[in-house]
């Protein structure tokens, strides 16, 4: 089975079970293959047991093709901070504290603030009592951050 298939069958079952997958790569780790897979859900962080339902979904696949994947370790997880938000994953995150990245104007700028809306073709960030909202179109990716 070739990566491109690995995807497919990866995207068809995680979707199967409620999920979106965000990225799957394979590594090397010590003579044997690491895949990393991560998932998110649309309406809720996805939890430790969710991830774990899904690793025993996806061993049994690569399972099941003993001769393409012989060896090999399975790490699947949610989205971390460092992953820039998908579209589909801006509402769960209203209120959060986030950081934008966008184009204005030719220039890639950046704000910080909490996402206080989402419309169908921008959104809004609140910092300082002032809100600022940026056209969807020029978003190049969202950030959540933690709060200090």
């Amino acid at each position: 089975m070739d990566s491109v298939e690995l995807e497919n069958r990866l995207r068809l079952l995680i979707e199967a079970a409620g999920f979106h997958l965000m990225a799957s790569h394979w590594k090397p780790l010590k003579g044997k293959r690491l895949l990393r897979v991560v998932a998110d859900a649309e309406d809720h962080n996805i939890t430790v047991d969710e991830c774990a339902g899904l690793s025993r979904a996806i061993s049994d696949l690569l399972d099941s093709y003993p001769h393409d994947f012989p060896d090999y370790r399975l790490e699947v997880s949610s989205p971390g901070l460092e992953h820039p938000l998908e579209r589909w994953q801006f509402r769960k995150n209203l209120g959060r504290l986030v950081e934008v990245h966008f184009l204005e104007d030719g220039e890639a700028r950046s704000c910080r603030g909490d996402l206080i809306s989402i419309a169908e073709t921008e959104i809004g960030i609140q910092a300082k009592g002032q809100v600022r909202t940026v056209a969807l179109e020029n978003v190049q990716h969202v950030l959540v951050l933690p709060r200090i």
